[in-house]
């Protein structure tokens, strides 16, 4: 019998077809689910595991090959706290770190890189300019591919103590080769090589990596920021004791190491003799060991010059102006008559290492650029050329190298390739990388006429000296001398002479006359700690005044400056006359009498005399080398 409505009726089949194909695909889905769970899930999710046995184990093998691979594929970065050189001469510390390397479920990402940006000076390979590829995660039941668990070519390891034995510089032949640091390299833009990351900009922008090895951390600042001359003192003292802990020992052991032994215990053990007439006992920190230690020094010790280098950066010495210093120790120990120089570099217990920092900025620098990373390449170049045609350089990673460098821009050029050699720099400050017990601080002397480096020396006596204190110089070189200028300048007060730059005159007399006629001489720091006041001073009979903070003063591991010099607080300028008032008249002309002994210390002569400035350089480069000494 048809229905009445035949529409309704194909309605009613329509729908029960529809329940029943429905039905039908639930129980196959059900089925697919239950016996093969990865290919159902597979359908619906490419990241959600189901947890089952399989699937497990799977996961786990998955998470354990990512940890693998991590790696070695994964570059190496520096630390955070690793020390870097900052090209643009401020000193201030950059740092590279990983910020994330595994994400919380186990996976690998690609590494973030802070902060907003990277050492343009850096000289250590460089990452390639495009992103790495991001690090294989399995999902499902795919395999990841098998990968080598060494790293790839591109991306060194850092090992924390590195010693140079791989380098790249060619091998030398006799004739210094064409591969020596080429002094007509093309300008090199400050931004050339880096880039930016701008945490703030929605772009990502693909850093350049730099690679630093970790440098041993030798001195522990003060929180204030500042460290006084007694604080210096117990650092040095310090030093000294954790070095022989850790120092480094040579790969292996010459006879010239066991001469430094035996000198080391000598020194230790020198019997006390304070009546040597040479020698005034309370300018030195224990005249005992110094008088042995010099002693020593001139009866074994031996340096061999590198010969290598190109002119007018190596061998060429500048001898007037205030880079002079570096200048008259490269003629001095070069010259042919120098008894502690050897050609036999078997017997070496140091190596002179022939450049100068202020020829290094004329011939390298490109002017307003702000960068020195040419000039710090240059360096890299010249050490690892000769740590390949000679073994000396490897054998203690620098440790017996040395160098004098009295440019600004010296220790900054010098602290990521010279880490464990000894440096003798003007500009010792604390806060740029200075090392007590392995750095030493170099005189800087102005020198005004080579031929006569010891004119017009000498001042009035104690008693002829009017002013309580001189000072003159140019206003605009750093940020400490205006202060003095507004609280002292102008003769605000009659006693205290105290003058931006003064007029030019013939010889320089007004300058010359006022320190050979006051009672104090005002060291103010310019752009660094270091002054060539502080050695004018002592040459004209001038009781040196520092306002420098963490400046270490010349010949730190050997003289007792206290006792002859004062310290003032840069934040103490407003008391300045206050604590020149408060030194006793007695007081003063014991400092007096006592600068003029330390004198000879810090004169420069034609030929070296006994414990002159060339002498007291070479002795303090020795002293540290001697207590470093570690087999």
């Amino acid at each position: 019998m048809r229905p009445e409505f035949p529409w309704l009726w194909k309605v009613v089949e329509s729908r029960r077809l529809l329940w029943l194909l429905g039905l039908t695909f639930a129980l196959i889905v059900t089925f697919q689910y239950i016996e093969l769970p990865n290919t159902i899930s597979s359908l619906f999710s490419s990241t959600k595991i189901p947890f089952s046995r399989n699937s497990t184990s799977l996961s786990r093998q998955s998470q354990h090959h990512n940890n693998n691979l991590a790696p070695a594929m994964a570059p190496s970065f520096p630390q955070k706290n690793a020390t870097s050189v900052d090209d643009s001469g401020g000193g201030d510390d950059e740092e590279v770190e990983v910020d994330k390397i595994f994400d919380s479920s186990g996976n690998a990402t690609a590494p973030t890189v802070s902060p907003s940006h990277v050492k343009e000076n850096a000289t250590a390979p460089v990452a390639s300019s495009e992103p790495p590829a991001a690090l294989p995660l399995v999902k499902g039941n795919a395999t990841a591919p098998a990968v080598s668990a060494k790293p790839p070519a591109a991306l060194p390891t850092l090992n924390s103590s590195p010693v140079i034995e791989n380098v790249t510089a060619p091998v030398a032949s006799a004739k210094p080769p064409a591969s020596l640091p080429s002094l007509n390299r093309s300008p090199v833009k400050e931004n050339a090589t880096s880039q930016v990351h701008d945490q703030n900009s929605t772009k990502t922008a693909v850093p350049v990596v730099r690679f630093v090895p970790d440098v041993k951390e030798y001195v522990k600042r003060p929180d204030s920021g500042v460290m006084s001359i007694s604080e210096m003192s117990k650092q040095l003292r310090r030093n000294r004791i954790s070095h022989n802990r850790l120092a480094k020992k040579p790969k292996w052991v010459t006879k010239p190491d066991m001469e430094l032994l035996q000198a080391k215990y000598e020194i230790e053990n020198a019997p006390i003799d304070d009546k040597d007439p040479l020698l005034y006992a309370p300018l030195y920190r224990n005249v005992s060991m110094f008088k042995r230690s010099y002693e020593l020094m001139e009866k074994m010790l031996k340096v061999y010059v590198y010969k290598e280098g190109e002119k007018p950066i190596m061998h060429s010495p500048i001898l007037r102006g205030i880079y002079a210093s570096e200048g008259w120790f490269m003629k001095l120990i070069e010259s042919n008559n120098n008894k502690f120089v050897t050609k036999d570099a078997s017997k070496a217990h140091l190596f002179y290492l022939p450049f100068s920092s202020r020829m290094l900025e004329v011939t390298l620098y490109v002017q307003d650029s702000h960068s020195h990373r040419n000039l710090i390449q240059y360096l890299k170049d010249y050490i690892d050329f000769i740590s390949v045609k000679y073994p000396f350089w490897n054998r203690t990673s620098g440790a017996d190298h040395f160098l004098a460098a009295c440019h600004d821009w010296a220790p900054s050029e010098t602290r990521k390739h010279f880490t464990e050699s000894i440096r003798a720099l003007c500009n010792s400050d604390v806060k740029e990388g200075f090392v007590f017990g392995k750095d030493t601080s170099l005189p800087e002397t102005f020198v005004r006429d080579p031929k006569k480096p010891l004119s017009n020396i000498g001042g009035k006596s104690a008693s002829q000296r009017p002013t309580l204190a001189f000072f003159a110089g140019k206003p605009d070189h750093g940020y400490l001398r205006p202060i003095l200028l507004s609280y002292w300048g102008n003769n605000k007060d009659p006693d205290l002479k105290i003058f931006g730059k003064l007029p030019r005159t013939k010889g320089n007399k007004n300058y010359l006359q006022f320190m050979k006629t006051s009672k104090y001489c005002i060291c103010a720091k310019g752009f660094e700690v270091n002054s060539p006041r502080v050695v004018e001073a002592i040459f004209y009979d001038c009781v040196p005044v520092i306002i420098s903070d963490n400046f270490v003063p010349p010949f730190f591991e050997v003289l007792n400056w206290e006792s002859f010099a004062l310290f003032v607080a840069e934040k103490d300028i407003p008391n300045l006359k206050k604590i020149l008032m408060s030194v006793s008249e007695r007081r003063y002309r014991q400092m007096q009498m006592r600068v003029k002994r330390v004198q000879k210390h810090f004169l420069w002569h034609v030929k070296p005399e006994k414990y002159d400035m060339f002498h007291m350089i070479l002795h303090s480069v020795w002293f540290n080398r001697v207590f470093q000494i570690s087999v």
